[in-house]
């Protein structure tokens, strides 16, 4: 059985069957596509710091910190401890493998520390480089 509302006869009756697109919608498409170039640039641009975080105890100036055992492997000598908005080196590890940090000029004390073992880009996340 043949359906002729659905049959064209001529191309006058094609502008019957062609629906268009409004400008808002062409709008309100293009905004979207923009915003999703400007995330996927952002994501691949923006660096994410990983961070290691604790306590560290500092005795004359020279700052020894508690880490766990697993996150031991990340650390080396050299990198870069925050402790008090001073920086100071790795200088070395302990026979208990804790690591000591010195060049510190704030009062002996427990502080909190932060060592920046590593920078990723958000789309890392997603596509696992």
């Amino acid at each position: 059985m043949k359906n002729k509302g659905s049959t064209i006869s001529g191309p006058e009756e094609l502008d019957k069957h062609l629906q268009s697109t409004s400008f808002m919608t062409w709008l309100l498409l293009g905004i979207i596509s923009l915003m999703l170039v400007a995330l996927f640039v952002w994501a691949s641009i923006y660096k994410i710091k990983i961070r290691l975080t604790g306590k560290a105890v500092i005795t004359s100036g020279v700052a020894t910190l508690t880490i766990k055992d697993e996150d031991l492997s990340k650390l080396n000598e050299g990198q870069l401890v925050y402790i008090d908005n001073q920086e100071g080196k790795i200088l070395s590890f302990n026979e208990d493998k804790t690591p000591v940090v010195s060049s510190f000029t704030i009062a002996d004390g427990i502080y909190d520390y932060t060592i920046i073992i590593g920078e990723k880009t958000p789309i890392s996340f997603v596509f696992g480089n």
